[in-house]
């Protein structure tokens, strides 16, 4: 094993020229604080606010939007579903009516919903606020009856456009593509 008492454990463009750490102390642990407090400082002074709202916002509140719109009709579908089948004879056919607009409706709201969940996923946000938004609404719409907002691909796409907006706040290189 070396033994280098002293070196630069990582690059001079995250850490100041004046900041070096004892090798001993980095192995050891001891740095570890002493190189946080160093990167955050240096990341925070190249992380600019954008002036404008972050548009991963605006998607997220349209899909909240269409999302409870969905949520109230599958509602009102159940509702529907369980009258029917207390229902008399009498009223069953007006119920089972009714029962077929809400789904015929419902097959619009869905696809709206999914229109709105995939320009969520691909909107890149603008700033590190708007990508732990984004993924928060994502993690709170599953721990709200384990809706997965993401099947297949999506999942993909959203951290791809995540992760290119803590590239771009980092000031490191953006991935052209996400698959």
């Amino acid at each position: 094993m070396s033994q280098a008492d002293f070196a630069y454990t990582t690059s001079r463009s995250i850490l100041s020229a004046a900041l070096a750490l004892r090798r001993r102390q980095f192995v050891t642990g001891g740095a570890a604080v002493t190189l946080v407090a160093a990167v955050t400082a240096s990341r925070a002074a190249s992380v600019s606010v954008p002036e404008a709202p972050d548009p991963i916002l605006a998607a997220i509140e349209d899909h909240r939007r269409d999302f409870e719109k969905l949520r109230r009709l599958l509602a009102e579908q159940d509702a529907a579903e369980r009258e029917l089948r207390r229902a008399s004879k009498g009223r069953r056919a007006a119920l089972e009516a009714q029962l077929a607009d809400l789904c015929e409706a419902e097959g619009l709201l869905g696809r709206i919903e999914m229109k709105a969940s995939l320009r969520l996923a691909k909107t890149v946000p603008a700033s590190l606020t708007g990508a732990a938004a984004a993924l928060r609404y994502v993690r709170e719409r599953y721990a709200v009856g384990r809706y997965p907002m993401y099947e297949e691909d999506g999942y993909r796409l959203l951290l791809f456009s995540t992760e290119r907006a803590i590239c771009a706040a980092a000031g490191l290189a953006a991935p052209h593509s996400g698959w």
